[in-house]
C-alpha cells in the first residue's frame, strides 16, 4: 500500500475489495509500518457479507476440489431458534484443496458471523485435521461448521489423497 516515499494509500483509493471492513484492516497494516513494524496486507480470507434476511456471506475461494454443502435445516440449533429457520432455505458450503480451508460461502441468520471462523481458518491455513479437532459450541449454526468438515474429511479420504497432497492411502 506504499504509493511511494512517505505516501500510503488505503480504503477505495487502492482499488482493492471496496469494503469498509477492509479499509480499515489496511489502515492498520499502515499504521504497523509507520510505527517501524514492517507488515504486509493479505487479501486471500476477505469476508463479504449482504445484510438481508437472511445473511448472504463468502470468504475465500468460491469452488475448488473438494466442497461440502450443509443445509441449515439438518443443524441442531434450527430446532430452538423460534424464528423457523429449519423450513427456510439455508446452507453452508466449505472449499477445500484437500489440505485446508480454502474458501467458505453460506446463506443463513448471522452467516457473517458464524462464518468467521472459516476466515480464520482460510488466513492462517489451519490444516483440516486440527479443524475437524475444534468443539463447536452446540447448538449453535456452528454446528454446521463442524458437520461440512466431516463431509470433506470424508471426500478426501475416499480420493486417496493424503494430508501432505499427496495422493496413496492413508
Amino acid at each position: 500500500m506504499s504509493a511511494g516515499p512517505g505516501l500510503w494509500a488505503i480504503g477505495d483509493v487502492t482499488g482493492l475489495w471496496l469494503f469498509t471492513h477492509v479499509g480499515e484492516y489496511q489502515g492498520r497494516v499502515v499504521a504497523s509500518n509507520l510505527l517501524g513494524r514492517p507488515r504486509e496486507a493479505h487479501y486471500e480470507a476477505v469476508p463479504r457479507v449482504i445484510f438481508c434476511d437472511p445473511q448472504a456471506a463468502a470468504v475465500g475461494a468460491a469452488d475448488g476440489p473438494f466442497t461440502a454443502t450443509i443445509p441449515l435445516a439438518g443443524v441442531p440449533r434450527t430446532a430452538t431458534y423460534t424464528r423457523a429457520y429449519d423450513t427456510q432455505p439455508g446452507f453452508l458450503t466449505l472449499v477445500s484443496d484437500g489440505e485446508c480451508l480454502t474458501g467458505a460461502h453460506a446463506l443463513g441468520p448471522e452467516a457473517g458471523e458464524w462464518l468467521q471462523q472459516a476466515t480464520m481458518a482460510i488466513r492462517t491455513r489451519a490444516p483440516l485435521s486440527v479443524l475437524i479437532d475444534v468443539i463447536q459450541p452446540f447448538p449453535t449454526f456452528s454446528e454446521a461448521i463442524f458437520q461440512a468438515l466431516r463431509d470433506l474429511e470424508a471426500q478426501i479420504l475416499r480420493s486417496g489423497v493424503t494430508p501432505n497432497g499427496a495422493s496413496g492411502t492413508r
